[in-house]
């Protein structure tokens, strides 16, 4: 599933992974989310929702260039850096944005997420 990030007027490519919490978070596109930095690895929005947990491992460790769900805060994180293994993080998919550009955007900085349709077309 193709989806596409909105950072700072720019278009940035993205694909989930084909899983039931990547599908779920499709299912709920288009998305205005309002990311800040946690930790020095990661960008993170608050979803406001939970989302399945199904089908995934109970753990995992996403590497740079990956969206992630973090359950226990209902998170939706971007990744510009490694932050291990750890219980209920999900890999959903990965995005094509220089991560040190990433890295770079202050706290408070909305991303739209929206689904891109098989022909190409983005579903605002």
């Amino acid at each position: 599933m193709k989806i596409e990030l909105t950072i700072d007027g720019g278009r940035v490519e993205a694909e989930l992974y084909d899983h039931p919490v990547a599908r779920e978070l499709a299912g709920i596109l288009p998305l205005d989310l309002v990311f800040n930095d946690f930790n020095q690895v990661e960008k993170v929005a608050a979803l406001g929702r939970s989302l399945t947990l199904q089908g995934v491992p109970d753990a995992d460790a996403p590497q740079p260039g990956e969206i992630g769900y973090y359950a226990p805060t209902q998170g939706l994180v971007l990744y510009y850096g490694s932050p291990g293994r750890w219980p209920g993080l999900v890999r959903m998919g990965r995005f094509s944005h220089d991560l040190d550009a990433l890295r770079a955007l202050p706290d408070g900085t909305g991303i739209h997420l929206s689904l891109v349709d098989t022909a190409g077309k983005k579903n605002s």
